[in-house]
């Protein structure tokens, strides 16, 4: 049997006999990550049984390791809130410990985090960062899975890195080699046949490799990265033999779904389709693939949904917690200071004069005290109520498109039309249920780094791109009010921005536009450098009847966010602050010739000498198994 395997029997034999809780701990989520290949329910038994006892005798390295592996867990679950909320509170907590090798770890392991959502930029950062951390290290254990993940990632980006993908690898081995981590070497031996494959190698030559490599995962019992081996094998032998990637998208994907892995489940499932749409005639396979996806899709969808809403309670109860201790500490502090005078009039009662004027003093103190707490009890009223808006307009944009899907289904509709029109609402719906989840992908983002804290990574967003998308979702409202929308965009342009926050701010701009401009009027869009910096700014311009004078100076402010008209309020302080943290401005005003222009600025991306690759490689592509 496996080493791996040796390790879990042997740490299992030790728990009756132990009397040391630290121990304990250490034990539970060790048992915890070493699941993590193996089986993700005793994955959860052990770390969550770590993190309670953790918690009980206040042991916070245990804590946080527990944690980490949690992070995983929630991740393959289909939950990424959870994750996220859980690999910022591990890292938190090593970085009060000064902890540095679980503090490249868990950096690296954010990154994981990152590509599988397809954050393929913010992934890369992440690797890079966990690189240089590990370059100082003492301890090298942790570095060849370091080096492997960001060997993986680097092999699908456009650049030439100074060090290549091969190299790293090359010194993965070597270091596993030397620590005797036989895990590393079969983690090595995939990343080498993937990165052989990926990089122009025939398949007549990487498939016994990749034979091999399922070989020593199977023998090691490592199902997860079994499951992946089969993923990639199916891709070697789609250019030579169809029936045979077929039945090995087929084996894993039912290996994953058998031993729990949603996530890799869902993302080899979207490969196998993904492949297979390619092929004409179109496989039955691909259809079986495809409805399989869209109950997956949906599934998850609610899930996240749910999980979302709750996510967004929880952290309103915690401000409401936080208010009730405010008002219960100036009840204390007052308390306090009825005492304190009542004790000096007691004892120095022959200094009237004295106490008087110290008596003055300290009610003007708690007046100022009192003061202070009720503006911060007004303040977390306001974000309450702020937070309650945004929970509607999250809920009415989710609803729209199902709506949408729900009545073509209602009263026969779909069974009334002719083949070409059924095409054509399909593509309707779906092109505004994907703009409705890139949009609500930016708010989540934003909501994420306002309240879990991910740190804002930028990345290099085509302005025309994303500008003609969310003109896309309002082009239907455009055509019925006939209205002309002229763009004077260069298509060179790039900002450093993060895209589904940025497709946020176009689309409720230009929704604005048109809900104010008249039948028959139209709409100027325009980017120009901004003089005297190094931005872009972008004017979306109008014909409608402008903006109220009384009303625009409070279009961005969230304390008069009621006065707007038309409900766009709130949505408006989003997209303000959502300018903010990508670096740039946002402002309205009125136009001399009639009509209102919003305009915003974001910094210029650097110039590049290629553009980016559009069609970008899937989630699970992108990395190897990260909890160590």
């Amino acid at each position: 049997m496996a080493a791996q395997i040796k390790d879990i029997t042997a740490l299992k034999a030790r728990i009756p006999a132990l009397r040391d809780s630290m121990e304990q701990v250490a034990i539970y989520a060790r048992l915890g990550m070493l699941y993590t290949n193996r089986s993700l329910d005793s994955c959860y038994y052990f770390s969550s049984r770590a993190l309670d006892l953790a918690k009980r005798i206040n042991d916070k390295a245990g804590e946080a390791e527990a944690l980490n592996v949690l992070a995983f867990y929630y991740q393959e679950k289909a939950n990424p809130y959870l994750a996220y909320r859980y690999i910022n509170e591990s890292l938190a907590i090593f970085e009060r410990l000064k902890n540095k090798p679980k503090i490249c770890e868990v950096t690296m392991n954010i990154g994981v985090l990152l590509s599988y959502e397809g954050k393929l930029d913010q992934s890369l950062a992440q690797y890079q960062k966990a690189y240089e951390l590990s370059n100082h290290l003492e301890q090298d254990s942790i570095r060849p899975l370091v080096l492997l993940n960001l060997a993986m990632a680097q092999s699908f980006m456009p650049q030439s890195p100074d060090v290549t993908p091969f190299q790293l690898i090359d010194e993965a081995e070597r270091l596993a080699g030397k620590q005797g981590n036989q895990r590393f070497m079969v983690i090595a031996e995939l990343t080498r046949t993937t990165t052989r494959f990926r990089s122009g190698a025939s398949p007549d030559e990487v498939i016994p490799q990749q034979y091999a490599v399922i070989a020593k995962t199977k023998e090691a019992g490592y199902e997860y990265f079994t499951a992946l081996a089969y993923m990639e094998l199916a891709n070697m032998f789609l250019p030579i033999a169809l029936d045979s990637a077929i039945h090995y998208f087929g084996q894993a994907s039912e290996l994953a779904d058998r031993t729990g892995y949603q996530g890799l489940h869902f993302q080899t499932m979207t490969q196998a389709y993904r492949a297979l749409s390619q092929v004409q005639p179109l496989p039955p396979q691909a259809n079986m693939y495809s409805r399989k996806l869209l109950e997956l899709s949906r599934n998850k969808e609610l899930e996240n949904q749910k999980t979302g809403m709750d996510f967004l309670q929880l952290a309103l109860k915690e401000q409401q917690v936080a208010a009730d201790e405010a008002r219960l500490q100036s009840r204390r502090m007052l308390g306090i200071s009825l005492g304190v005078i009542c004790l000096l009039a007691i004892g120095f009662s022959l200094l009237v004069c004295y106490l008087y004027r110290n008596k003055r003093r300290l009610a003007k103190r708690q007046r100022e005290v009192n003061s202070r707490l009720e503006e911060q009890y007004r303040q977390l009223e306001d974000n309450n109520s702020f937070h309650q808006k945004l929970i509607s307009i999250i809920s009415h944009d989710l609803r729209q498109p199902l709506s949408s899907m729900l009545m073509l289904g209602e009263g026969g509709m779909i069974d009334q039309m002719s083949d070409s029109q059924r095409q054509y609402v399909f593509d309707q719906v779906s092109q505004n249920a994907r703009t409705s989840l890139q949009a609500m992908d930016g708010l989540v983002h934003w909501m994420k780094l306002n309240t879990v804290g991910l740190a804002y990574t930028p990345s290099t967003v085509n302005l025309k791109e994303v500008i003609l998308a969310a003109l896309a979702y309002n082009q239907v409202v455009a055509d019925q009010k006939g209205i002309a929308i002229m763009d004077f965009i260069p298509g060179t342009i790039g900002v450093l921005a993060q895209s589904e926050m940025l497709l946020f701010v176009n689309r409720n701009i230009l929704s604005n536009a048109l809900r104010h401009t008249p039948n028959g009027g139209r709409i100027v869009i325009s980017v120009v450098k901004e003089e005297g910096s190094n931005d872009a700014m972008v004017r979306v311009a109008d014909s409608g009847s402008g903006i109220s004078p009384n009303l625009l100076p409070h279009l961005f402010d969230k304390e008069q966010s009621d006065r707007a008209s038309g409900g766009s309020g709130l949505a408006l302080i989003i997209c303000h602050e959502m300018i903010e943290r990508m670096n740039g401005r946002i402002w309205a005003n009125n136009n001399p010739d009639g009509g209102a222009s919003f305009c915003y600025t974001l910094p210029l991306a650097p110039p590049v000498g290629e553009d980016v690759p559009r069609n970008l490689p899937s989630p699970a592509e992108t990395h190897t198994q990260s909890i160590d």
